[in-house]
């Protein structure tokens, strides 16, 4: 008798474990768009065929409207993304909203830093086809600034996604998908 008791706590033990150790479905559709996003991002930016390589071909070649160009393909991708992620659906996710915001914010600043070459590329056709010195001069103290508030782009960068690497790891944890 006894021991029939404990083989049921046993059972039901076991199979509460089973249904704990299991992930939300949910969950793991959610790190699934995320990791595709990340991915997405990462050949759009460092791949050998992504938008960054095309752009510097046409930068190299003086070819600036061609450059603008990407930059405007760069844009729809990083807004297609975007938008993906602010449509998913978080309810009943643990950190699910948590994480899905620290993503929209981490490619958001993203986007703001790669879409700030517009500026950057107008001030470089300046400094080559300007059509007085002073215009030229002008340019190259804009380009000074320019870097300067780049700079503070890649700060917002690097803590957005500071703060995405943070949340993603406990939202992982919280539905156990390490």
């Amino acid at each position: 008798m006894i021991r029939r008791q404990i083989i049921r706590v046993i059972l039901i033990l076991s199979v509460f474990t089973v249904l704990y150790s299991c992930s939300d479905k949910k969950a793991e559709g959610l790190k699934e768009l995320l990791d595709k996003n990340e991915s997405q991002v990462s050949a759009m930016l460092i791949g050998e065929k992504g938008f960054e390589s095309a752009k510097l071909e046409h930068l190299i070649a003086r070819d600036y409207t061609k450059a603008l160009n990407i930059i405007e393909k760069e844009e729809a991708e990083f807004n297609r993304i975007i938008k993906e992620i602010k449509n998913v659906n978080t309810d009943g996710i643990k950190m699910g909203k948590e994480v899905r915001q620290t993503s929209i914010d981490y490619y958001q600043a993203l986007k703001d830093l790669f879409m700030f070459s517009r500026k950057e590329i107008k001030q470089e056709q300046l400094m080559r086809y300007g059509k007085s010195d002073k215009e030229i001069y002008e340019a190259q103290d804009q380009m000074t600034e320019l870097g300067r508030q780049k700079q503070q782009l890649y700060q917002k960068v690097f803590k957005a996604d500071e703060k995405r690497f943070m949340v993603q790891k406990q939202f992982e944890t919280e539905n156990n998908l390490d």
